[in-house]
């Protein structure tokens, strides 16, 4: 009798088993990197946001107050490093009719994040729009816009707030970045001059200006502020709302930074909570894209508003 050798039906299912069962790990380690290879890619452009986007930021407002003649700075302060009206600006510079309400420092644009105001309850949170001033110490820089400081006889005037991205894609909510727009006058100004040459002008500081910033939920500005021996922290609509106004003495930036993809890693949600100064923020309910976001917080000292110059 001829014998005849091979696998037993037995022996197959068992091998077949065993492969998909390989097969199964290997595509599962295969998904499990490329989700972790993906939340690090958003981590990383998150980490590159803090540390240029924010840093660059930084590094102006420390110039704001430069070479003015009185250290204390207030909302009425001359050639002020914080713009709140035209009591800042030079007295022969004149501008825009809607310059306190549009373009100096203010609350209240929309933003993508919601404020918890109870137990269960929140608000919408707004972006605030943050103005410097300065007088640069050299030649040869550039401003948040790019354009060439080509002298030190003249005032830069800085505009930071949340807009439209026109260059990206996704709804208006998505492509919202913390931008900046500038402008320059001269400091030896002896006649009504209007700012970037009309007091209808759409260019310069009245402008969209370049991104700082892409994928912006929230920016928000306060103000460390000393009266007497007191000290606090206070909120842009706080200052603007305060009757006197406190002495300025340092910045704080907040900001919700959002990563460029969205994400399935389970343990990020679209309803996970964010401490920025003290309050708890979320995103709004109509945001149901799951992304990685990451609050970033900086406070800068105002070193040329310290002391008592005058």
């Amino acid at each position: 009798m001829k014998r005849v050798t091979g696998f037993t039906i037995v022996e197959l299912m068992i091998a077949l088993s065993l492969g998909l069962l390989i097969v199964a790990a290997a595509l599962l380690m295969i998904f499990s990197g490329q989700k972790n290879i993906a939340l690090q890619k958003n981590s990383e452009s998150l980490q590159d946001d803090q540390n240029f986007g924010l840093a660059y930021i930084a590094k102006n407002i420390r110039q704001a107050n430069l070479f003015n003649e009185s250290a204390e700075l207030t909302a009425s302060s001359p050639h002020g490093g914080i713009v709140f009206g035209t009591a800042n600006l030079d007295s022969f510079l004149t501008v825009r009719s809607d310059f306190t309400t549009k373009y100096a420092t203010i609350a209240g644009a929309a933003s993508n994040m919601r404020i918890k105001t109870g137990t269960n309850t929140f608000s919408n949170a707004t972006n605030d729009q943050l103005v410097i001033q300065y007088r640069p110490a050299e030649t040869g820089g550039y401003d948040c816009e790019g354009k060439q400081i080509n002298s030190t006889n003249l005032y830069i005037l800085e505009r930071y707030f949340v807009r439209v991205d026109t260059n990206g894609s996704g709804t208006d909510e998505e492509r919202a970045a913390l931008a900046c727009a500038s402008s320059h006058y001269s400091t030896d100004l002896a006649v009504a001059t209007p700012l970037e040459g009309s007091t209808t002008a759409t260019t310069g500081l009245y402008g969209g200006g370049q991104i700082i910033m892409k994928r912006v939920d929230l920016f928000n500005v306060r103000f460390l502020t000393q009266t007497g021996s007191n000290y606090r922290y206070m909120t842009v609509a706080q200052y603007n709302a305060a009757a006197p106004k406190p002495r300025i003495l340092a910045v704080q930036l907040a900001v919700i930074a959002r990563a460029a993809d969205t994400t399935t890693e389970s343990s990020v949600s679209n309803t996970q909570e964010f401490s920025i100064f003290g309050q708890t923020v979320t995103q709004k309910n109509n945001l149901t894209k799951r992304y990685v976001r990451t609050p970033i917080v900086q406070t800068i000292a105002l070193r040329n508003a310290l002391g008592a110059r005058s």
